[in-house]
């Protein structure tokens, strides 16, 4: 018995999308109609639903047309910040604390400061009088060892596969 649940899904999922943009499409088709009418329209964002605006009568001659006024209340007067014993308190303890981390912060600074100044000054010498120091053995004739099979530090080395057509 197979199963119907994947068709059933895809089914609703096509339906859908097919009436999103089915309302999209008659939306935007009453949009035009209503542009094209010469119908002022007022966008919405939220809802889809177009509501054309009334005009708005002119204004009689008697009365001289103001421009809008947008800010024409005052702005509320600031009032002082009382704060009680208790949020005094806190707000001390939280600038003595951010005080604090600023000069650890400082502090820290100049020891990395201090550590870079003292690491570029640092050499490195080698004694090659000591009994220690031994350099390598060099030679222009030495052999390749780069596929040697002898055991060492690192695996051997894989050997490289030519292919047929080289």
């Amino acid at each position: 018995m197979k199963s119907s649940t994947i068709p059933v899904i895809c089914g609703i999922s096509l339906a859908a999308a097919s009436a999103a943009g089915i309302s999209h499409w008659w939306s935007v088709r009453q949009f035009v109609a209503a542009v094209d009418a010469g119908v002022p329209v007022k966008i919405q964002s939220a809802p889809a639903v177009i509501s054309p605006v009334k005009p708005q009568p002119a204004p009689s001659k008697a009365a001289p047309a103001q421009a809008p006024v947008l800010a024409d209340a005052k702005a509320p007067a600031s009032r002082p910040v009382t704060l009680d014993s208790h949020e005094k308190a806190f707000f001390e303890a939280l600038t003595a604390k951010i005080e604090n981390l600023e000069n650890r912060n400082r502090d820290l600074l100049d020891q990395v400061a201090e550590t870079n100044r003292d690491l570029m000054k640092l050499e490195f010498r080698v004694d090659t009088h000591s009994e220690q120091f031994r350099p390598l053995p060099v030679s222009e004739d030495r052999e390749d060892t780069s596929f040697d099979d002898s055991p060492g530090v690192l695996p051997p080395r894989a050997e490289p596969v030519m292919l047929p057509t080289q």
